[in-house]
């Protein structure tokens, strides 16, 4: 396996980090729902952590292996997926425990749904800006997150844009 890579050298490192803090926090019942469904395997085993772990690894070792045969589009599609792996799985163990107890459904209408997520995307281009202003080193990988999240949150947008024009149509 390449390893003498030093950005491979650094994502293992970051991957082996993740993994202690994972063994660290209570994250044993499956969290799946809150995943993208194409961005792990599928679990089979009860323990979930070990299995989106492995997950991880596995797109590693996949990404290592298209780096060594310069495959640049593997190479890059395996690039956005292992670090769309990694900020889910940082983001879970950090938020996990939000989720032991869930909260019954507000009810909201689909116009303050609608606002919500428009301030979500406020937030979300407000912090873009923010991280491509910093002149002493600019991080693409937490923009490339963030624009990850932006898109998803556009899609939201739309979905509830669509059903704002439905329920116009029909009252």
């Amino acid at each position: 396996m390449l390893t003498t890579h030093p950005l491979l050298t650094r994502l293992k490192q970051q991957i082996e980090e993740l993994e202690q803090q994972v063994n660290r926090s209570n994250l044993n019942h499956n969290h799946e729902r809150y995943f993208d469904p194409h961005l792990f395997d599928r679990p089979e085993s009860n323990d979930s952590k070990i299995d989106y772990l492995n997950s991880i690894k596995a797109s590693y070792r996949a990404l290592a292996d298209s780096v060594i045969k310069e495959d640049h589009a593997k190479t890059a599609f395996l690039s956005e997926m292992l670090i769309n792996q990694i900020s889910a799985l940082t983001r879970e163990v950090a938020t996990h425990h939000l989720r032991i107890e869930e909260p019954a459904p507000i009810y909201e209408s689909i116009s303050q749904k609608h606002a919500r997520h428009l301030d979500y995307l406020r937030r979300l281009q407000e912090m873009k800006f923010e991280l491509e202003l910093e002149s002493d080193s600019i991080d693409y990988i937490k923009i490339a997150t963030i624009d990850n999240r932006i898109y998803r949150c556009q899609q939201a947008l739309k979905k509830i844009e669509a059903e704002m024009e439905k329920a116009e149509i029909i009252a």
